[in-house]
């Protein structure tokens, strides 16, 4: 299996499926849903920062990605393959690391990275699946 192969199964897989599901009840753009975890992942990072340095710069990230969030909501964005890899390995190193330590603090990030840039991969939405309610029609009511 390709590093292609690979990248493709995942997306296809584990993240675009809930990610179409979120954009269809939400009625949002896989573009905004992107833009959508980065703030998330932004969030995280701040709430997870301990000294003032990263504090600043999370800070920063965060206001940024706000910014991004709701300005350029559905404007196209791109992922790349090799940081959705790095992405990927970073998690499973995070996952590891954890394990061992029992201290989880972090991991999330990788997995909001991904939503993130897996949403980006999206090239189209489908329209969500209208459940039709059937109506009992009882004698003498007209069909409109």
């Amino acid at each position: 299996m390709t590093v292609i192969d690979l990248d493709v199964w995942i997306g296809k897989t584990l993240f675009v499926p809930p990610i179409i599901k979120l954009c269809q009840m939400t009625r949002q753009s896989q573009y905004a849903v992107s833009r959508l975890f980065w703030f998330i992942t932004a969030l995280d990072q701040l709430r997870i920062a301990t000294t003032l340095t990263s504090q600043i710069i999370a800070g920063l990230f965060s206001l940024f990605m706000m910014f991004t969030a709701s300005f350029r909501a559905d404007m196209p964005a791109f992922s790349m393959r090799w940081f959705r890899m790095m992405a990927l390995v970073l998690l499973m190193l995070d996952v590891g690391a954890s394990l061992f330590s029992g201290h989880w603090r972090g991991v999330e990030i990788w997995l909001l990275v991904l939503f993130a840039e897996y949403a980006a991969t999206i090239t189209h939405v489908p329209p969500a699946e209208q459940k039709r309610k059937s109506a009992v029609l009882k004698p003498g009511d007209a069909r409109r």
